[in-house]
């Protein structure tokens, strides 16, 4: 209701408030008799003091107000909700995924979802409509979701902005090692810097004795 026009919102206040409607090309009211629910994700009191939103119709909702967190601050949801858009998904995509795997639900998890709900949605309907694999994993996650441990560490007091930035380096060449099967070379030609480079990096970040010892796993 955030969203509606203000002529819009003169017709929905008349019809509460007399309990009457007209049609379209009408010229007698109809008497209605109904319950009114409405939601949006934009906020009402703000719009109203922005003249964006009649103060009359907004009292006149605001009855019964229920508040629903964002999706942030009930993370706790995000594996229930995610897997009822993969079911809802799949079937109308005709994709036969089983599941989505724990990796890419802590993923998931450790995002800020600034669409809310809505944007898990749309982010499930992308990852069932692409994919040809059983499981959806973390590798199959836009590069912006795996930035989201990053992004919050580096905003808390008790994390130093250097630190988070070696936290997402290790983890990414970790994943490029991985892909590479623990090669240094390949891995180094598949993120496109020199092999000194990478050598480097791996040093640094207590990387060079793990990947030896996955290599000979």
């Amino acid at each position: 209701i955030g969203d509606l026009r203000f002529e819009l919102q003169a017709k929905l206040l008349r019809s509460i408030q007399e309990g009457e409607i007209e049609r379209v090309g009408g010229s007698k009211p109809i008497k209605t008799d109904f319950r009114l629910i409405v939601a949006t994700n934009v906020d009402l009191e703000k719009a109203v003091k922005e003249g964006r939103f009649r103060e009359d119709l907004y009292y006149r909702i605001n009855v019964i107000p229920i508040r629903m967190p964002p999706l942030r601050d009930r993370i706790e949801d995000l594996p229930e909700l995610a897997r009822l858009f993969l079911d809802r998904y799949k079937g109308k995509f005709r994709k036969p995924i089983k599941g989505i795997a724990d990796s890419a639900l802590r993923i998931l998890a450790s995002y800020w979802w600034p669409g809310n709900i809505r944007e898990l949605e749309n982010l499930i309907e992308r990852l069932v409509a692409v994919s040809d694999k059983e499981w959806i994993t973390d590798e199959d996650l836009p590069l912006e979701y795996h930035f989201a441990k990053l992004d919050a560490a580096s905003t808390t007091n008790e994390t130093r902005f250097q630190e988070a930035c070696d936290t997402f380096e290790r983890n990414f060449i970790l994943r490029a090692l991985e892909k590479s099967d623990w090669n240094v070379t390949a891995t180094a030609r598949y993120l496109g810097v020199p092999l000194s480079t990478l050598k480097h990096k791996m040093a640094r970040l207590d990387l060079r004795d793990l990947a030896k010892k996955l290599r000979g796993a």
